[in-house]
């Protein structure tokens, strides 16, 4: 059975937010990945909020390195808020944690940033 991966991205003052809700796998990461490409181009700082999406695979890393990469080489910066445990335990099995900021489910940032609300309902 494949998840279906909505997004939702809100922006608040310099910073873009979006939040997943569902699996990012190969069926999955077209989305995310146009999204955060076409934001990377806009925008010097994002956000991913992952508090919604229980699983991730090598496409989903590979999504989030391409964003990494797009930022840094503008002196942007990505931060990857919300972690699940088994997202976080990934996420740091591979490192990415020496490569941007990553905050797991119980974070502060994952509820909020700078006083903007990152919960809510998700287009379809």
């Amino acid at each position: 059975m494949t998840s279906r991966l909505r997004l939702r991205t809100v922006t608040a003052r310099e910073k873009t937010i979006v939040m997943t809700r569902g699996d990012i796998d190969l069926t999955t990461v077209a989305a995310l990945d146009d999204q955060l490409a076409r934001l990377a181009r806009q925008q010097r700082q994002l956000i991913v909020n992952l508090s919604h999406t229980y699983y991730v695979d090598s496409t989903a890393l590979a999504s989030l390195l391409r964003t990494h990469k797009s930022l840094s080489a503008v002196g942007g910066r990505l931060h990857v808020v919300g972690c699940q445990p088994s997202v976080s335990r990934v996420l740091h099995m591979v490192g990415f944690q020496h490569l941007f900021i990553v905050h797991d489910h119980q974070a502060r940032e994952s509820r909020t940033i700078d006083r903007t609300p990152v919960t809510g309902a998700f287009a379809n």
